[in-house]
Protein backbone atom coordinates (compact mmCIF):
# COMPACT_ATOMS: atom_id res chain seq x y z
CA UNK A 1 0.00 0.00 0.00
CA UNK A 2 0.67 3.66 -0.94
CA UNK A 3 1.34 6.39 2.07
CA UNK A 4 -1.07 9.61 0.91
CA UNK A 5 -2.09 12.67 3.11
CA UNK A 6 -4.26 12.85 5.89
CA UNK A 7 -8.08 12.86 4.86
CA UNK A 8 -10.65 13.29 7.26
CA UNK A 9 -14.67 13.33 6.60
CA UNK A 10 -14.07 14.64 2.82
CA UNK A 11 -12.44 12.43 -0.12
CA UNK A 12 -9.52 14.25 -1.97
CA UNK A 13 -10.09 16.82 -4.71
CA UNK A 14 -8.97 14.71 -6.97
CA UNK A 15 -6.57 11.58 -7.80
CA UNK A 16 -5.65 10.63 -10.72
CA UNK A 17 -5.62 6.61 -12.42
CA UNK A 18 -1.82 5.74 -12.73
CA UNK A 19 -2.49 3.17 -15.87
CA UNK A 20 -4.83 6.22 -18.11
CA UNK A 21 -3.41 9.86 -15.88
CA UNK A 22 -6.80 10.14 -16.53
CA UNK A 23 -9.07 11.72 -13.29
CA UNK A 24 -10.71 9.01 -11.35
CA UNK A 25 -14.00 9.38 -9.97
CA UNK A 26 -15.57 9.46 -6.89
CA UNK A 27 -17.93 6.46 -6.19
CA UNK A 28 -19.06 6.56 -2.77
CA UNK A 29 -17.55 5.42 0.75
CA UNK A 30 -17.82 2.10 2.06
CA UNK A 31 -16.24 1.02 5.54
CA UNK A 32 -14.91 3.82 5.87
CA UNK A 33 -12.84 4.20 2.66
CA UNK A 34 -13.72 6.25 -0.06
CA UNK A 35 -14.21 4.35 -2.97
CA UNK A 36 -12.44 5.96 -6.74
CA UNK A 37 -12.50 4.64 -9.96
CA UNK A 38 -11.34 5.26 -13.60
CA UNK A 39 -14.13 4.55 -16.10
CA UNK A 40 -11.51 4.17 -19.15
CA UNK A 41 -9.53 0.99 -17.46
CA UNK A 42 -11.51 0.19 -14.24
CA UNK A 43 -8.76 1.10 -11.60
CA UNK A 44 -10.04 1.20 -8.29
CA UNK A 45 -8.46 2.63 -5.13
CA UNK A 46 -10.02 2.74 -1.50
CA UNK A 47 -8.76 5.46 0.09
CA UNK A 48 -8.85 5.03 4.06
CA UNK A 49 -10.51 7.68 5.94
CA UNK A 50 -8.45 7.00 9.06
CA UNK A 51 -5.44 7.92 10.62
CA UNK A 52 -3.58 5.40 8.64
CA UNK A 53 -4.18 7.10 5.19
CA UNK A 54 -3.55 3.98 3.34
CA UNK A 55 -4.76 3.82 -0.81
CA UNK A 56 -6.22 0.28 -1.74
CA UNK A 57 -5.79 -0.62 -5.49
CA UNK A 58 -7.91 -3.04 -7.14
CA UNK A 59 -9.00 -3.41 -10.43
CA UNK A 60 -13.39 -4.17 -11.73
CA UNK A 61 -14.66 -4.31 -15.78
CA UNK A 62 -13.94 -0.98 -17.59
CA UNK A 63 -17.64 1.14 -17.85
Amino acid sequence: MTKIHVIIDSPPEELRCTTCLLPMQYQAKKDDKFLWQCFKCGKQYLVSGNIDHDIEESWSPPR
